[in-house]
């Protein structure tokens, strides 16, 4: 193991000790706030981290309440504290942060000035804490964008770190929905916790409305949104495919100067570009096929459970204070042969009720009403205009179910070893839709054993529908 794979020794060896005193939720408060100022969207870059403004960082998060009776103690919590105090506590802070190697001094560059900075494992930490902060709104399609992108300036610039860098971007796009699936799995824990103490939990449900779903979700959720980020991937990644094997063997070596990581996954002497390229497919697809389906049954599950303990709430009264409520709470608090008592006297209580279904409709029926009404036998007979409704909307279900299966067989009835999208017939309605649904086929896990798929720069205009055209070329067959 390499010395620098070694994290607690030098001025790291007690990292954590100011997390773990009485103030750690105010060195916390402290360490997110430093992050948000030096690194944050909102950091002012041509300002340095001083002394002085690290103290006032220090000195805002005392001064809330809810860090306050932490950093101070209670006694001086509950008084006016005098601003030495404070300073005297900010000081020793920032000491004890300097000491055990979240901050460290650094000589301005451009004035050669005394300042400070966050070392390396104090901003990754401290960039933790600050994601950790649910209050400021994020997009989680920023790392789906950011591959898209880093793909284009890699076909645009020939830059191999960019290849790499999208290939980084691809796998966080998984992480990303399976901490929303996480936060929907905690969500639920807590609402069945607070189910048992006879609460809803209505601040963390209207949060999850409000900010999260309103805000965050709903766009990630639309599938449209999805689709157009997942299609330029995987146009993109075509491009970098059909490259000529000179220029890819040239990328393979350029890719295994920059990461040697890449060796093992390379065995017999795959390339490495194609590598990539396979596997940012790979998660890609393993975000929008497998793990988006599983947060949209996440957030379908926690909307569900809420709303039936909802519906029981509203509908039951089982308050402490209820009849109810004073029922359970004696029994629970009697003894084996006053609980018999309680029950026995329970039963006498409700042995003359009567406990009836209503119907659907809502009508209260007498007995002999329903008995009336159970023994009538209606004749049922089939009209011929409810079939031919049924089987108009049959055929309309029908209509625009599309199989990839189909449109391969017709792709396949075409003779020639190539064909552009604008070569396909598109008079009828059959046509029109295989031609918007060829390339998709094509491109699909059973299509890509048949056939190639390249944009090509035109566009063609049809009866129904303008496009950007694309040529579909065979797979030699092995």
């Amino acid at each position: 193991m390499s010395a620098s794979a070694i994290f607690f020794h030098g001025s790291a060896e007690h990292f954590f000790r100011p997390l773990t005193r009485q103030d750690r939720e105010a060195c916390a408060a402290v360490l997110r706030n430093l992050h948000e100022r030096v690194h944050g969207p909102e950091a002012d870059y041509a300002q340095a981290l001083t002394k002085d403004l690290v103290l006032e960082i220090c000195l805002g998060v005392i001064a809330l309440p809810a860090y306050r009776e932490g950093a101070l103690s209670t006694a001086q919590a509950a008084q006016t504290v005098n601003a030495d105090v404070e300073r005297s506590y900010a000081l020793n802070l920032l000491r004890a942060l300097k000491e055990h190697g979240w901050l460290e001094d650094y000589k301005d560059p451009i004035d050669l000035q005394p300042v400070l900075k966050l070392t390396r494992a104090g901003k990754a930490f401290a960039e933790t804490f600050a994601e950790l902060d649910n209050t400021r709104h994020k997009t989680r399609q920023r790392n789906m964008r950011s591959a898209r992108k880093a793909l284009q300036a890699f076909l645009d610039h020939l830059d191999e770190d960019e290849l790499l860098d999208a290939h980084d971007y691809a796998s966080r796009v998984v992480q990303d929905l399976q901490d929303d699936i996480e936060y929907f799995r905690a969500l639920m824990q807590s609402l069945t916790r607070e189910a048992l103490t006879q609460k809803l939990a209505w601040d963390e449900f209207n949060d999850f409305l409000e900010r999260r779903f309103g805000k965050e979700m709903s766009v990630r959720l639309v599938a449209d949104s999805v689709d157009r980020h997942r299609g330029r991937i995987v146009e993109l990644l075509d491009q970098i495919r059909a490259w000529p094997a000179e220029q890819r063997e040239r990328t393979d070596a350029a890719l295994r100067q920059r990461a040697d990581w890449l060796e093992p996954m390379l065995d017999g002497g795959r390339s490495a570009t194609l590598w990539l390229c396979q596997r940012v497919e790979a998660l890609i697809d393993a975000a929008c096929g497998l793990k988006l389906p599983m947060l949209r049954s996440e957030m379908h599950n926690y909307v569900r459970r809420f709303t039936s303990l909802l519906r029981q709430a509203l509908s039951l009264d089982y308050g402490a204070e209820s009849p109810m409520g004073l029922t359970l709470s004696a029994l629970k608090a009697a003894d084996a042969a006053g609980k018999d008592a309680w029950l026995e006297l329970l039963g006498q209580r409700l042995a003359t009720a009567e406990v009836r279904l209503l119907p659907a409709g809502g009508l209260r029926w007498t007995q002999r009403e329903r008995q009336q009404i159970e023994g009538d036998e209606p004749e049922w007979r089939i009209r011929v205009d409810s079939r031919l409704e049924a089987a108009l909307r049959r055929a309309e279900a029908e209509a625009f179910v599309i199989s990839e299966e189909r449109v391969l067989r017709q792709l396949g009835q075409v003779g020639a070893v190539s064909l552009r999208l604008s070569d396909l017939a598109a008079r009828r309605a059959e046509e029109v839709l295989t031609s918007l649904h060829a390339v998709g086929a094509a491109r699909s896990a059973l299509g890509r054993e048949r056939w190639q798929v390249s944009k090509l720069g035109d566009r063609f205009e049809t009866a129904s529908f303008i496009a950007d055209d694309y040529e579909l070329r065979r797979v030699p067959k092995k």
